[in-house]
């Protein structure tokens, strides 16, 4: 009797510690475009960390659809909503591709699906792009504004940085999630996807119209 109480104790010590965790902060970036309001920055494997432990935390990815097809997505994530979507009826010279354009929608997308998940204006919510700067950031100002208090970037996204040397020099290979030894997969369930209309009811009149008749 004593040891099953001893093990009880043990186990409820360990979930009030993994719940009581503290985020492991990561320092400012060095990019402007990289830097937020609220000043909340931490690595993918540090995110990781907290996000296996505490299940009320949100993981949103801003990244495009096309990313999360060929590239993965973390199985942790709750929320995708693309801050930028690809525009194949145009020509982006510096990108030697297709242009991509802003989905004007977004911020207001994100918070339905955290109002939807009744996520409280202090709970943690982290951020991912590609590389942790010019989509997450202007999602983290963005959320902030509208009364979130501890939204946090991925400072290397989901992909992580550019190796300077090596074999994969110049390819994104460091750390990151996706090089952070956490579970991600090419399979997201449909429920957690970001689809052109899913949200029409959030759109202008015009919008909402189209959508109607595809």
């Amino acid at each position: 009797m004593k040891n099953k109480i001893l093990t009880t104790l043990t186990i409820l010590s360990t979930f009030t510690y993994l719940n009581a965790m503290d985020i492991v902060k990561s320092p400012e970036p060095k990019k402007e475009k990289a830097k937020t309001t609220l000043g909340l920055y931490v690595s993918g494997s540090e995110a990781g960390k907290y996000l296996n432990a505490n299940k009320n935390a949100i993981l949103v990815d801003v990244r495009s659809p096309s990313e999360l097809l060929f590239i993965g997505a973390a199985n942790r994530m709750d929320i995708h909503v693309p801050l930028m979507t690809i525009d194949d009826s145009k020509y982006n010279k510096k990108f030697g591709s297709y242009d991509v354009k802003k989905n004007k929608y977004a911020i207001d997308e994100i918070v339905y699906e955290l109002n939807k998940k009744s996520v409280k204006k202090d709970e943690a919510i982290f951020i991912t792009c590609r590389s942790g700067s010019s989509r997450a950031a202007p999602v983290v100002n963005a959320l902030a504004k509208k009364g979130f208090t501890n939204v946090w970037t991925l400072i290397d996204g989901y992909e992580g940085g550019k190796a300077k040397s090596g074999n994969f020099k110049g390819e994104r290979v460091v750390d990151g999630w996706l090089h952070s030894n956490l579970e991600w997969s090419w399979k997201v369930p449909s429920e957690k996807l970001w689809f052109k209309c899913k949200y029409k009811d959030l759109m202008n009149s015009n919008d909402a119209a189209k959508c109607n008749s595809l």
